[in-house]
């Protein structure tokens, strides 16, 4: 069967997996992905049947479970609570700055040098500020995500060497990818302030409601605990993106490659583990998002069906036949937003599109090589926030369980108005203003 009958079997199978779950709330259409996967894969496309197993998305499945774990102790012994209590009282005389409060929260962590991996510290805390000061727990979910982008691809954040090493990949040459890499940085702040402003009066944020609230109590020796191992593995993320800025060398390069969130959320939750700050297996058992495993792994198994089957190749060619030179940054945009509400931007979206832009400019297209990967990489971490995409997923995780069902079909729904704001926005040339 023909690679462009695979892929409309696998939009159809889409749909219906979505259908399905909006049908049966209580369905995990993860595992109607994955049937799918090897109906439409093996038995139609002819793969073999470890070929499809190999399309489970490892690095998702062991981020949303190390960084659950580990916040799964503060959480659960209130450590997140009372910081949250604590931003909420110190600006409860201005109620419509507390959703702006979450967003600059992020925006500063991530620019410290966490990058976009910001969400898994301010998203706990922002749901239960959402709560105390009664605002849409879903403005939480774009304030985190965008105010982490806006700064996450900043030359000494964790973005920045990663898109760098995305763009060598795709085709550049190591000082243009570099300085590539770098102006991107500097381009994210206006369009995710914008975003988020956008979505701040869209969704009301400025009703959030005044509240009067005692003086929060004194952590307790338990949180105090979680507390200095929360802000040493803050530290010790940050500290060596900047050190490795400030004085690259090999020493500095080195511990920049290999402590990062991941790692140290595991050295976190062995902290807390053995602090006895928590209880381990009630903290596997209901903080870990096991739900959310199946779903987003499940649905990555049947688009990487299409991505196999040349999707990128399509998308491609028809991008450099068909759009108009000012349009360009739109159409990235918009299929790279497209692409990331079921995949994982890092692993699929940006290896598959990156060299379409290098191919482009190589071939001598007048456009804005900065609009194109900006545009691109912005839309599809807007809509990344789609509970089937990785920042979704690891956001929803942090939610308690009538939050997760309140977001989960809104955040859809609100990927798709983040992604038609960064269309506009490109259209608009806002993406191409920084050359």
């Amino acid at each position: 069967m023909s690679d462009g009958t695979i892929m409309l079997l696998v939009l159809a199978a889409l749909a219906v997996t979505i259908g399905i779950g909006v049908l049966w709330k209580n369905c995990n259409i993860g595992l109607i992905g994955m049937a799918f996967a090897f109906l439409i894969g093996s038995w139609v496309g002819g793969a073999g049947t470890y070929d499809i197993i190999g399309y489970w998305p490892v690095s998702i499945m062991f981020i949303l479970i190390v960084t659950s774990w580990f916040f799964g102790y503060a959480s659960t012994n209130g450590t997140l609570s009372g910081i949250a209590d604590r931003l909420v009282y110190a600006t409860r005389r201005i109620p419509w700055f507390s959703p702006i409060s979450v967003f600059l929260t992020a925006f500063v962590i991530s620019g410290l040098g966490v990058g976009v991996w910001g969400i898994v510290f301010v998203a706990p805390i922002g749901f239960v500020i959402a709560r105390r000061g009664n605002f849409n727990p879903l403005l939480v979910v774009i304030a985190t995500n965008v105010g982490a982008l806006a700064t996450g691809g900043l030359q000494w954040a964790a973005g920045g060497p990663t898109n760098a090493g995305l763009l060598m990949a795709a085709g550049w040459e190591t000082e243009a990818a570099s300085t590539l890499a770098v102006a991107f940085g500097y381009a994210s702040i206006l369009p995710c302030t914008v975003a988020f402003l956008i979505c701040y009066v869209l969704l009301g944020g400025y009703r959030a409601q005044r509240i009067e609230m005692e003086k929060p109590r004194p952590f307790t020796p338990v949180q105090r605990k979680t507390l200095v191992v929360l802000l040493a593995v803050l530290l010790a993320n940050t500290l060596p993106l900047v050190l490795y800025f400030l004085c690259p060398n090999d020493v500095t390069a080195y511990l920049k490659d290999h402590c990062n969130i991941q790692f140290w959320s595991i050295v976190g939750a062995i902290a807390c583990m053995l602090l006895k700050l928590g209880d381990e297996q009630e903290i596997i058992a209901q903080k870990i998002p096991w739900n959310a495993v199946i779903l987003i792994c499940g649905v990555s198994m049947l688009i990487q069906v299409a991505v196999q089957h040349g999707l990128s190749d399509v998308i491609g060619s028809w991008i450099n036949s068909s759009i108009p030179t000012w349009m360009v940054p739109a159409a990235f945009a918009f299929f790279g937003g497209l692409l990331s509400f079921f995949c994982s931007a890092m692993s699929v979206v940006y290896p598959l599109m990156l060299p379409m832009i290098f191919g482009m400019i190589a071939n001598g297209s007048t456009v804005s090589p900065l609009a194109c990967v900006t545009s691109l990489i912005l839309t599809a971490c807007y809509t990344g926030m789609c509970p089937f995409s990785q920042n979704g997923a690891l956001m929803l995780a942090s939610a308690d369980e009538e939050t997760k069902a309140y977001l989960f079909y809104r955040m859809i729904l609100w990927s798709v108005v983040l992604l038609l704001v960064s269309v506009l926005y490109a259209l608009a040339g806002g993406y191409g203003i920084w050359g």
